[in-house]
């Protein structure tokens, strides 16, 4: 460890690039912590946490003790923790973590009952509930939860069934039942 720190406090570029994306690093696993937390996954949620604690107690820690020598360590500091976020962010979307529940929402019960079937042929559970519009317009709606990673695809199925139905995709934390949880593709 007293190597890793003598390096850091050394003023070569290699140290500056090491900080930046040590940095960069440090908080794409905080983005992706967090991310973990929020959709209850608590164990990997933690082990990401044991990783970026040391890399921040590491990179932070040794652009701060040399402030006042050396103030670009901090402007890489800085700017590797604004990027940071944009690759956590990036990172999560790749992976795709976690349930969204995908409702859809149409005006016709046929093309309802089509864009059902056109699901439940790809193997998705769903529901399907009569539903009721402005001034007490029928609708049908359809909710299907899924991983994350399949939403696009669930999307397409129900745009190709019908292009003016109303979709809304939301974040599901939990998915629980013995029932359902066998379905969720």
């Amino acid at each position: 460890m007293q190597v890793i720190t003598e390096f850091l406090a050394g003023n070569r570029p290699i140290v500056y690039l090491f900080i930046f994306f040590g940095k960069m690093l440090e908080v794409s696993l905080t983005s992706l912590r967090a991310q973990l937390i929020m959709r209850g996954q608590r164990l990997p949620g933690a082990i990401v946490a044991l990783i970026e604690y040391t890399f921040w107690l590491f990179i932070t820690g040794s652009a701060l003790a040399g402030l006042s020598k050396n103030p670009l360590k901090i402007l890489a500091l800085v700017i590797a923790f604004s990027l940071g976020h944009v690759l956590g962010s990036i990172i999560e979307g790749k992976m795709a973590l976690g349930y969204c529940t995908v409702t859809g929402v149409f005006v016709d019960k046929n093309t309802a009952l089509r864009a059902a079937d056109m699901l439940r042929k790809q193997g998705q559970a769903l529901t399907l509930i009569p539903a009721e519009g402005v001034m007490g317009a029928e609708r049908m709606e359809i909710q299907t939860t899924v991983k994350r990673r399949h939403v696009p695809q669930v999307k397409a199925l129900i745009f190709a069934a019908d292009p003016n139905a109303v979709i809304t995709v939301q974040d599901t934390q939990q998915v629980r039942g013995a029932t359902i949880a066998s379905f969720i593709k």
